[in-house]
């Protein structure tokens, strides 16, 4: 793919090793997952979901009201 010098067998070439790639050597193909599920108990208070895994890491105003 790095030795051809028309665009069109460039994509071509390219293909073909994405194909080959991921029909013939792939093993395991990561998929990122964009939604965050947290499962809680109703019992479980002071949890603020935040949209990424990031943030609010505190667990310092968590506590279980039982």
């Amino acid at each position: 793919m790095l030795h051809e010098t028309n665009p069109v067998k460039q994509r071509t070439r390219r293909r073909e090793f994405e194909a080959y790639v991921q029909d013939a050597q792939a093993h395991m193909f990561m998929m990122p997952w964009w939604e965050r599920i947290v499962p809680m108990r109703s019992y479980v208070k002071g949890w603020k979901i935040s949209p990424i895994h990031y943030v609010n890491q505190d667990l310092a105003t968590i506590w279980l009201d039982k």
